[in-house]
């Protein structure tokens, strides 16, 4: 293959594997609300003054699975900081989010600033379930305004964004 044509390819390749939308000017985002699948309350709007990324994920969705682990590590690099980990399960029988959420505490107990909700427990946003493409991501600023959605694969990006935002 011709060195430009495989340069093109792989330019196609990394920027389909994630849709970004990203204002000029960040809007305030949707109110949501719920409890978590421990029994916590969780508001955002009561969240202002942290930097909060709220991820739509289902457990038949390859990307979403592969994706977790990494996102969980990262919540816990911060735990220190003012930083929310909001994990929305899409999935229809309630009974595959709390496996999930099972395994979950199994597999890295005491993780702080990790809430995982069901979608039949909270208020979602319509804008929220927009996505066609899984996991959906929003990063939420310290004023509680949407910074950025992901839609796909989560860009490394994400993270430098989220790290400029924190104090």
């Amino acid at each position: 293959m011709k060195p430009h044509l495989l340069l093109a390819a792989l330019l196609f390749i990394a920027t389909a594997s994630a849709t970004i939308a990203q204002a000029a000017e960040p809007v305030a985002a949707p109110s949501f609300s719920g409890t978590t699948l421990e029994g916590q309350r969780y508001d955002l709007g009561a969240r202002r003054g942290r930097v909060v990324m709220a991820v739509l994920w289902r457990s038949d969705c390859p990307v979403c699975i592969d994706k977790l682990p990494e996102l969980r590590a990262n919540a816990q690099g911060w735990k220190s900081a003012p930083f929310d980990l909001v994990l929305i399960n899409l999935d229809t029988p309630k009974s595959d989010a709390q496996t999930y959420e099972r395994l979950r505490r199994q597999v890295a107990p005491g993780e702080q600033s990790v809430y995982s909700f069901w979608q039949g427990e909270v208020q979602l946003p319509a804008a929220w379930r927009t996505g066609d493409r899984l996991p959906h991501t929003l990063i939420i600023d310290r004023e509680g305004k949407v910074a950025a959605t992901f839609q796909g694969r989560i860009p490394p990006a994400a993270w430098n964004q989220v790290a400029d935002l924190l104090p």
